[in-house]
């Protein structure tokens, strides 16, 4: 099963979230790579990307607290692009709907693979 998608720029809440420390650590740990600092968005179908997700494994990265502030779960999805190891992410608190799916690898797709907005990539698991 694959899915497809459209590159698009997303709000740049990936960069902060990928740099904190507690998320990082359980990354590495349960994903095999140390994320780069930001994530590749692409506008989806939501049914499909359900539909695709519920396919693949599931790694859940526990919430924490920092200060007063609480940081949510993320839900993590292992899949590849272009052979490389990704993971779709699906945080508890999240500004996108169904339509946008958040993609970390230990590259920035968007450099490695020559992506700008509007181009069409493919998801594989």
């Amino acid at each position: 099963m694959v899915l497809h998608g459209i590159v698009c720029t997303g709000v740049g809440d990936g960069a902060f979230f990928m740099s904190l420390g507690p998320y990082i650590a359980a990354m590495e740990k349960n994903l095999g790579f140390t994320p780069f600092r930001g994530t590749l968005n692409l506008r989806v179908d939501g049914q499909q990307a359900k539909k695709f997700t519920g396919s693949l494994g599931l790694i859940k990265i526990e919430g924490f607290i920092k200060g007063t502030k609480r940081f949510g779960g993320v839900k993590c999805h292992p899949c590849t692009i272009n052979q490389i190891q990704c993971a779709i992410v699906v945080p508890e608190f999240t500004r996108y709907g169904p339509e946008i799916v958040e993609i970390i690898s230990e590259f920035s797709l968007r450099k490695k693979l020559s992506l700008k907005d509007g181009d069409k990539i493919t998801i594989g698991s």
